[in-house]
């Protein structure tokens, strides 16, 4: 085989590509879930939470150690609900919350590359506070009902 046919071949092998064999960058994919922390005691003022530990209520390798204001966290795909526990570690002692996020889930195909991507609605009541006592949750508001992006916050956790 010459160099040039060689040549020849790949070119029409990457000419021959349908648009949706390939996922591009930029393509909507399933929205996270938008917490934006806030002060209690001033509740138009963002408050960041430093050392936050995440973790996913059974799932043993979610854990995400977080310092800010908001953050974005995963919903669970084909469940109606998803648990989280909150713990403020810089707390002495430390402090915890477990939340049950109530959500339901609508999918939307993308292409035959990027498959779907999932929006949430979440439910009323949309979440359940799991666990009882002194926590560092003091009131959580719903901002958007809707996950279909990441731009702006879908719930505001005073403490």
């Amino acid at each position: 085989m010459t160099p040039r046919s060689l040549i020849l071949i790949i070119v029409l092998f990457l000419f021959s590509c349908e648009k949706d064999d390939i996922c591009l960058e930029g393509t909507p994919a399933t929205p996270r879930m938008v917490i934006l922390f806030k002060d209690h005691e001033n509740p138009q003022t963002k408050k960041s939470v430093s050392e936050l530990l995440i973790r996913g209520l059974g799932r043993e390798d979610s854990l995400i150690v977080y310092s800010g204001d908001s953050i974005a966290i995963p919903l669970k795909n084909n469940y109606e609900f998803t648990q989280y526990e909150f713990i403020l570690s810089t707390s002495s002692p430390t402090l915890s919350d477990s939340l049950q996020i109530n959500h339901k889930q609508f999918d939307t195909y993308i292409n035959r590359a990027c498959g779907y991507k999932s929006n949430f609605v979440l439910e009323n009541p949309f979440y359940f506070q799991l666990t009882q006592g002194k926590g560092w949750i003091k009131r959580i508001i719903k901002i958007r009902d809707t996950l279909s992006d990441e731009k702006s916050s879908h719930l505001a956790v005073y403490h």
